[in-house]
């Protein structure tokens, strides 16, 4: 009987435990339902909203703040329309174009017109390298005039690069852009796409619209270090004493030489471009008249030590996909920038607009890069400028079947596919984007 007395007084001490728990916590959880910020926590305050609101899911947080992060956002977007809005209204072209910016620029284009057949802007589609057999992506050779190697139409039409109103027009609007210098893809002549027929109306626009001339050696059939000194030897014979010809002051030294970008120099090995580039070496090019100042591509983090044991004078990185490359990343150049001062070696790190390449690669879709209406190109620029460099090459200025080019395209459609343009900024957009970051890049170096 005392047992029974005991456990009912203990179940009934439990009872009563229990409700005045349920009571305590229905009062505290009423309380904190009603309970209004009067000021938002540090985290959110408003010096810290523009790095953090991408953070916020603004579902969590107070109705003050969250009405704060919105007109952070808004005043963000506002800020951005204007300058975007200034820069397409912007057409008043640069005084003088700067010689530290380079942009890559290919004569390679052809039309029935003027050359009897199309050349390029009937790219065919390249074969999936990768051997993904289980999908199956477009083959053959597209048919312009609306048909065309390029994810973008060209605002002058599928023209040819050996027009001279088509070189006198690139070069005033690259002039006017302020960019200084065309790097033109080269390769000795009767080896394909040479520009050895061009090359002659380019130099002599260039001088016209005061830019000059620098070539971007390709890795034509055979090349080596030994024929590509002969085919040098005939292109200084041609243009060496030239005005448009572009030429720097050697790091050690007030002698005057050209550049010479090598496109793939990694193909060849350092001990035999060391033969051309070291004053010790049989070949050498060194206190010659085939000098210059020798650019090799920097692709992997390993070809820093080619770079170095070549002895080139400094590299580039020409690819515009941020993080394809080692080279090509972004977040890569500060670090590549103290190895080239560490080294006397001159850094030329490569940006560009954006990059697609799907209407001759339809498998590289992982390497597109959208524009983002020319948000992407502005960080390549902040990061090129941020690297503390010298020099900036553009990639690219009409390289149209990789979707790097700044040149003005224009909307197009064609039995239902609709090439990507640059509206709604405008034809161009891009050309004045390059003046605008130009000007920025002068009130640094200068």
């Amino acid at each position: 009987m005392r047992m029974f007395i005991v456990r009912k007084y203990y179940l009934i001490c439990i009872l009563i435990a229990a409700v005045v728990t349920y009571m305590i916590s229905t009062k505290m959880t009423g309380n904190l339902a009603k309970r209004k910020y009067t000021t938002a926590p540090t985290y959110f305050l408003k010096s810290n909203i523009s790095k953090n609101d991408n953070l916020i899911n603004t579902r969590y947080v107070d109705k003050d703040v969250r009405n704060m992060i919105m007109e952070e956002r808004i005043k963000r977007l506002e800020e951005k329309h204007k300058r975007s809005k200034s820069i397409v209204l912007n057409s008043e072209p640069m005084a003088q174009p700067n010689y530290n910016i380079h942009t890559f620029y290919y004569a390679w284009y052809g039309n029935v017109k003027v050359d009897k057949e199309y050349k390029h802007w009937n790219h065919k589609y390249i074969e999936n390298w990768k051997k993904d057999g289980s999908k199956k992506y477009p083959s053959g050779k597209h048919k312009p005039p609306f048909d065309i190697g390029s994810n973008y139409y060209p605002y002058l039409g599928c023209y040819s690069s050996a027009d001279l109103e088509i070189i006198n027009t690139h070069l005033k609007q690259i002039s006017e852009s302020g960019i200084g210098v065309i790097v033109v893809s080269w390769t000795p002549a009767n080896f394909t796409d040479s520009p050895s027929d061009i090359l002659p109306n380019l130099f002599n626009a260039a001088l016209k619209y005061n830019v000059k001339v620098a070539i971007h050696v390709e890795p034509y059939t055979g090349r080596n270090p030994i024929n590509l000194l002969s085919h040098l030897k005939q292109f200084f014979s041609e243009y060496g004493g030239h005005p448009s010809l572009y030429r720097i002051k050697k790091p050690l030294g007030n002698k005057m030489v050209p550049v010479i970008y090598i496109y793939d120099s990694y193909l060849i090995p350092a001990i035999a471009w060391k033969e051309l580039f070291s004053t010790k070496g049989n070949l050498s090019v060194r206190n010659t008249p085939l000098d210059a100042i020798y650019l090799g591509l920097l692709v992997d983090v390993q070809h820093k030590s080619h770079i170095k044991k070549s002895q080139f004078d400094g590299f580039y990185t020409y690819f515009a996909t941020n993080s394809f490359t080692y080279g090509s990343t972004w977040k890569n150049w500060q670090q590549l920038s103290k190895f080239a001062v560490q080294n006397g070696l001159i850094f030329v790190p490569s940006i560009g607009p954006g990059y697609i390449d799907t209407r001759v690669r339809p498998w590289n879709m992982a390497n597109t890069r959208h524009r983002r209406h020319g948000q992407y190109y502005d960080v390549a620029w902040r990061s090129a400028i941020n690297s503390k460099v010298n020099y900036i090459s553009i990639t690219s200025f009409n390289e149209w079947h990789e979707g790097t080019q700044i040149e003005p395209a224009r909307p197009r459609n064609w039995r239902g596919f609709s090439y990507l343009d640059y509206e709604p900024e405008g034809a161009y957009y891009y050309l004045n984007l390059t003046k605008s970051w130009i000007q920025q890049f002068q009130e640094v170096v200068d």
